[in-house]
């Protein structure tokens, strides 16, 4: 954590840095969260099926409640400055982890991120 919600911020800031492989589990957002990319490539994939590719400079936006995950590509690592805004205390739903399965068809079918 670089820092926490307050009385007068309601959303904390973290740095997030994913080795080759690795991707947080399952999980959405009460109040969505905006991603600022600093390193290396960054996977994004929703429970939709749309999975991007991001890169340094680039900001990705996770709207509210959405099921998604993030994580790095096969054989790049990756960072980003995560911001969660928060709702009652709240600011993320852990789910079930994402399995080797649904990562790597994920890869298969990433695009490049689209602003």
């Amino acid at each position: 954590m670089m820092f926490q919600a307050n009385e007068w911020r309601d959303f904390s800031g973290g740095l997030v840095s994913f080795s080759p492989k690795a991707r947080s589990a399952w999980h959405t957002h009460p109040k969505g969260q905006t991603l600022i990319v600093i390193d290396g490539e960054i996977y994004t994939g929703t429970q939709g099926g749309i999975v991007q590719v991001a890169h340094k400079g680039d900001v990705i936006s996770c709207p509210p409640n959405v099921k998604h995950w993030h994580g790095a590509g096969e054989s790049q690592s990756g960072a980003h400055i995560a911001l969660t805004s928060e709702v009652n205390g709240k600011n993320v739903v852990w789910l079930e982890k994402v399995s080797d399965e649904e990562y790597k068809n994920a890869l298969k079918k990433a695009s490049k991120f689209d602003q």
